[in-house]
Formats: C-alpha cells, sequence, structure tokens
C-alpha cells in the first residue's frame, strides 16, 4: 500500500459511494493458478483463459462501475475474487508508479499488441487498477491480501480501493476462506472502519455452515473488540458471506454465521442488535445479488453498527442502498447477473454476482421514511424466472444465431431470445430452428413434463414457440428453454 495525498481534503461536508463487488475470478494472465479454467493452455482448452479474457474481464467491470458518480466511480471499492498474486516475486510495491509507468499506454494495448513477457507478472489489481484509471476513475489506493501459496487452496483475495486515505490495515485469517481485510479510511478527519469478506462457498450446503459459523466467530471479535473501545466507531461490514440475510429462516435447524453468531439484523433501531442489514431497505423480492436455480439469492452483504446514524463521523445516506444492475452489461433482461464465461476469443459475461452499493455523507444521519423493524424476512428464497415476466418483456428474435459460428455465438451468451423451434426429441433434448439442430436443455422441470414440450411433440407436430437463452456447455453451443409462449 502506499498512501497517497487525499483529493478530499475539505472542510465542507462530503458524500461518498461505496460499492462492494464479486468479480467472480478475476485472474491475471502469468499462466500460474489455482484453477485449471486459468492456466491458459488454449491448445488443449480452446475455451481457457487468455489476454483477450482477461482485457473483456476488465473492461466489464469497469463499464459497470463507471456508471457510478456520473463516470468517475465510487470512492471507496470492496472487491472479492481478485486472484492472489501466486508469482509473488514480480509483485508490484508502488501502485501510483506503476500507472504512472504506464501512462502512455492502455491496458487494451498493453494486452494485445503492446504485450511484453513483463507483463505477465502483474496481478489481477495492478491490472484493474489500470483498466479503471483508463477510464478517469483515478486516484485509488490498493490494499490486498498476499497469495498463500498454491498449497493453501484460497486462489482469491479480498482487496481496498480507496480514494480516500488508508491509515491502518490488518489482515485476519478464516478457515477455509479469505483472510478479512480491517482497513481504517481517513473520510475528511473521520475515520471508517471496513471488514472486507469472503466467507465458505455453498449457501445451499447446510453441512458447511460450521465453517461459516467459525468465519463469523473471528469477525464478531473484531468488531467487538472495535466497539468496546468506541461504542459510536463508524464500522461498515462489507462483501460475499455465502449466506442470504434471511439465512437462519431458511435453515432454522443449524445454528448460522450471519445470524446467530454475527448477529446480522434487520432491526433499524438496533434494539438488541448492533448490526442492521441493509437488504432490509429494499422490497422482499428486490433482495437479491445472485440467482441459483430459480431463486434469488443475497450472498452479497452490507451491514452498518450504530455510529453511521448518529450526528458525528461518517453517516449512512438513509434509503441510498441498491443492487447495482445494467442490464446487457452485468444482468439478463429480468435481471439475473449475467455470469463469467469462457465462449469464443473473447469470452463474456460479467459476474454471478451483483455489485451493491449505498452512499454516506460526513453530515449527520437524516431518516428518510419509517426505519425498519426487520419483520418481513421470509423464510422461503423468493423464485425468478422467465414465466414472471412473459408479456412485460420485448425479448428478441434469435434465429440470426443459425448462421453463426460457435466462435461467433460468444457475445450472445446468456441473452434471453425467442424462437419458432420444432421438438425433434425429449430425452436428450433437440429443437431444430430453421436449418439448424441444436442441442438443448431446460431451465426447470416443468419445461419436460406434462403439459410442456412432451404435449407439442405429440399434438402439434412438435412446433412451439420458445424464449431460449443462448450457452455453452463442455466446448459446444446449446439453447436452454426458459418459457413456453404456445404453438406456432
Amino acid at each position: 500500500m502506499v498512501a497517497l495525498a487525499s483529493p478530499y481534503s475539505t472542510s465542507e461536508p462530503t458524500d461518498f459511494t461505496v460499492v462492494t463487488y464479486n468479480v467472480e475470478n478475476l485472474f491475471d494472465v502469468d499462466g500460474v493458478a489455482l484453477f485449471e479454467d486459468y492456466l491458459q493452455d488454449t491448445e488443449v482448452d480452446p475455451f481457457g483463459y487468455s489476454r483477450k479474457k482477461l482485457l473483456t474481464k476488465l473492461e466489464t467491470i469497469v463499464a459497470v462501475l463507471e456508471t457510478i458518480n456520473q463516470g468517475a466511480g465510487p470512492e471507496i471499492i470492496l472487491f472479492q475474487e481478485l486472484e492472489a498474486d501466486m508469482t509473488p516475486e514480480s509483485k508490484i510495491e508502488d501502485y501510483e508508479a506503476f500507472i504512472e509507468q504506464h501512462a502512455d499506454t492502455s491496458v487494451a494495448a498493453m494486452l494485445t499488441g503492446e504485450w511484453s513477457a513483463n507483463f505477465a507478472g502483474y496481478s489481477a489489481a495492478a491490472w484493474l487498477l489500470k483498466a479503471l484509471s483508463d477510464q478517469g476513475l483515478n486516484g485509488y489506493q490498493v490494499v490486498t491480501v498476499p497469495s498463500k501459496g498454491p498449497d493453501s487452496d484460497i486462489a482469491h483475495t479480498n482487496a481496498v480501493f480507496s480514494k480516500f486515505p488508508i491509515r491502518d490495515v490488518h489482515r485476519h485469517p478464516l478457515f477455509q476462506a479469505r483472510d478479512i481485510i480491517e482497513a481504517e479510511i481517513d473520510v475528511d478527519g473521520h475515520p471508517l472502519i471496513v471488514y472486507v469478506n469472503h466467507w465458505k462457498s455453498g449457501a445451499s450446503k447446510p453441512e458447511r455452515e460450521s465453517i461459516r459459523v467459525a468465519n463469523a466467530k473471528v469477525l464478531r471479535r473484531l468488531i467487538d473488540t472495535r466497539l468496546q473501545a468506541d461504542p459510536h466507531a463508524d464500522i461498515l461490514v462489507a462483501g460475499d458471506l455465502n449466506s442470504h440475510y434471511n439465512h437462519s429462516m431458511l435453515h432454522p435447524e443449524v445454528e448460522t454465521g450471519i445470524n446467530d453468531i454475527l448477529g446480522s439484523s434487520g432491526n433499524e433501531l438496533f434494539s438488541g442488535n448492533d448490526l442492521y442489514n441493509l437488504w432490509f431497505e429494499l422490497p422482499v423480492d428486490a433482495r437479491y445479488s445472485e440467482v441459483w436455480r430459480g431463486r434469488r439469492g443475497s450472498l452479497m452483504h452490507m451491514l452498518l453498527t450504530p455510529g453511521l446514524y448518529d450526528g458525528s463521523g461518517v453517516n449512512y445516506v438513509d434509503g441510498s442502498f441498491e443492487k447495482l444492475l445494467i442490464p446487457g452489461i452485468n444482468a439478463d433482461a429480468i435481471g439475473r447477473p449475467l455470469k463469467w464465461h469462457f465462449s469464443g476469443e473473447i469470452g463474456g459475461g460479467a459476474s454471478d454476482h451483483l455489485p451493491i452499493y449505498a452512499r454516506f455523507t460526513t453530515q449527520p444521519f437524516v431518516a428518510v421514511g419509517q426505519p425498519s423493524q426487520g419483520q418481513d424476512a421470509p423464510n422461503v428464497e423468493r423464485p425468478l424466472n422467465v414465466y414472471d415476466h412473459i408479456g412485460t418483456l420485448d425479448i428478441p428474435d434469435g434465429h440470426f444465431l443459425n448462421e453463426l459460428s460457435d466462435a461467433e455465438l460468444a457475445p450472445y451468451v446468456a441473452q434471453l431470445y425467442t424462437v419458432q423451434a420444432i421438438v425433434l426429441q425429449i430425452r436428450p433434448l433437440r429443437l431444430q430452428v430453421g436449418n439448424r439442430v441444436w442441442p438443448a436443455y431446460y431451465a426447470h422441470s416443468s419445461i419436460i413434463s406434462e403439459g410442456g414440450l412432451p404435449t407439442y411433440l405429440e399434438n402439434n407436430e412438435g412446433k412451439v414457440r420458445l424464449i431460449v437463452q443462448l450457452n455453452f456447455y463442455r466446448g459446444n453451443s446449446q439453447l436452454v428453454v426458459e418459457g413456453i409462449l404456445g404453438s406456432w
């Protein structure tokens, strides 16, 4: 970390945005990786990672973040899933000097025509900083966690990118998870304490909850220590906790890390709790940052302590919390994340997580509306699928896909289209669209159950209008059937 002069040295109140963003495997291009997909052995795997695919990921992340602050980007970004640099012998000590060194070129040129073998050692954090700088998102200090080595089975690091000075940093190891970054950020002389997290994965697997409980206990002790020293401390807990905001209601049979140990709550009056979960700022059906098997999930979080609701220091701007959803860039037509894919020469998509963000200020807290009581959390995961939106979407015709090679299909992966198809067979599912036969799959079992596609195969010569999503499976293109519109 390099201490830079703060551009926010003013006595005027400061408003700023904090984003937390799991970028889904932003790996560097040194060819050393814990995940086989990122070893860059394109001779063996034409769908493998490459410099052009890194460029796609960087450009998409920047396209998402530059929607904040009229193109200037958020003042603070709390990242998850940057690759921990596996080649530390070439690590960058001075990020400011790195940006100055490459000021006369662009990240696009560096990763294509101006490529040098010396660039291979640059970390994911360095590439991301350069990509942000190229688009005018400047002035970030960077904090990450050093790699624990190939034997650790920890591929990722969390990261803090801040335009405010970072005064103090601690890194706290977790069991089977990424280190927590504890950073004290100086916002016009007011300390904001952030804890950046990425807990053990597998939210839908209760047998893994004991690991997240252990993760939560570490974080809880850190928060308690801060609050004991200063009950009014301004503390923001953020990141991918791999837990839903209502996890204890979804899994009442187990002790949960986020609710039972950490104490995340929907009570904005802090009656019996000291961590308010900002998901309760939104209507129930808007509380999601992921969609897994047709169900909304809320793995990304921002939790606030009472100090962010008082008359001093940093305060939350009430009602400013939201997910960052940009159709066509990081989300599809019904609001599902466009996860990253390796298709074609440059790959595509964004992340399997939507970023979340909130506004903060050095002015006193001002309440907007009634405070949350936290009494509206459901005990089931809410569905999100195409059937909920049929009749309200303008979905383009997908017949043009027939004329494209698999290499040319990459930009259209995970997008929704309508097609007139003929069902050739059910198991395995095969569809004829125009003069092309497509392998196919189905988004949910009702597509091929009684009343679904078998009915059209039997009674309508297989002719059916469908909503489909383009996908690749094991390197081969396919159509995923999302909805049935009727016969043609």
